[in-house]
């Protein structure tokens, strides 16, 4: 795993246990994550496991303030094609065709496309620092 952070420039910090302070990016998805819950689960509060999933999906497709990316963008290297997206397709009838390529092709436009964004996204998150 060393090697894996090394070769990605990952910077492992460890938290002391039971003290939220030391991880505020943590705590601060986790107060992000009950507002959520607390208002989807309003009138079934003993149904709240079903609401995770979900709500998790769309967190990841909304842009992040430290990255402006996408998180979802970030790790496949695409645009996230959720309900909302299927829905405003099914309503305007604008289905976007998919690009036909092949396997080598979409392999490299897809390593082109992650170094661009892993190098805007490092620009921003160095920015935010």
């Amino acid at each position: 795993m060393k090697e894996v952070c090394r070769l990605l420039g990952i910077k492992q910090k460890t938290t002391t246990p039971y003290h939220p302070m030391c991880n505020g990016l943590v705590e601060r998805f986790n107060a992000t994550l009950k507002t959520s819950l607390r208002r989807l689960c309003s009138e079934q509060p003993r149904q709240w496991h079903r609401y995770i999933n979900p709500l998790l999906f769309a967190y990841r497709e909304v842009p992040q303030e430290s990255t402006h990316f996408v998180p979802f963008e970030l790790l496949y290297g695409r645009t996230v094609r959720g309900p909302m997206h299927i829905l405003r397709e099914l309503w305007t009838k604008e289905i976007e065709e998919p690009d036909v390529k092949s396997s080598y092709e979409y392999v490299l436009n897809l390593r082109e496309r992650l170094d661009d964004t892993l190098k805007i996204a490092f620009y921003y998150f160095r920015i935010m620092m």
